[in-house]
């Protein structure tokens, strides 16, 4: 019997272990809101977990699947290279917008904002967001015809998403 370790026994339990091809790749459902007509309208991506804010506006520049298309959602970012980063600091989240942003036509510039509001404020412990430029604060239109260089909440651009007065859908 054998008072310690052999080497060769040392060098076993010293071996990194692969655990990779066991590991299941770890998936998020998350909520991505793109345009159908003149509204917001919630989709979901499978993104890898945990999602951050990125992951979740890539999801939105990347467009929308054939099946989306064709239920009529489209997105009113018209390219990927629009927004250039998005992170989260104590609950805001921050997207850097390249300054081709500010050529989207202004209807179309509402929605794109709304969409990534909503897509964001969607996300575990995010509830503002603010847009900038290199740094710089951004004047961002709200669908009420107002604007603001300060963070926004999915109450800035809820008219995008509820149904309009008079479409018989308020049986209130």
């Amino acid at each position: 019997m054998q008072d310690s370790p052999s080497k060769a026994a040392l060098d076993e339990e010293t071996s990194p272990i692969d655990t990779t091809a066991s590991a299941p790749n770890q998936t998020e459902t998350v909520t991505v809101w793109f345009v159908n007509e003149d509204r917001l309208a919630p989709s979901t991506r499978d993104l890898p977990a945990p999602a951050d804010a990125l992951t979740a506006v890539t999801a939105i520049t990347a467009g929308v699947s054939a099946s989306e298309s064709a239920l009529g959602l489209r997105t009113a970012i018209p390219d990927t290279g629009m927004i250039t980063d998005a992170s989260v600091d104590r609950g805001t989240a921050t997207v850097t917008l390249a300054p081709e942003f500010l050529d989207i036509p202004s209807g179309d510039q509402v929605f794109a904002l709304g969409q990534l509001v909503y897509t964001l404020t969607d996300l575990r412990g995010v509830g503002r967001v603010r847009f900038e430029i290199g740094g710089e604060p951004v004047v961002v239109p709200l669908p009420d015809g107002e604007s603001t260089d300060d963070s926004v909440s999915r109450e800035d651009f809820a008219a995008l998403v509820s149904p309009p007065l008079g479409s018989g859908l308020d049986n209130g």
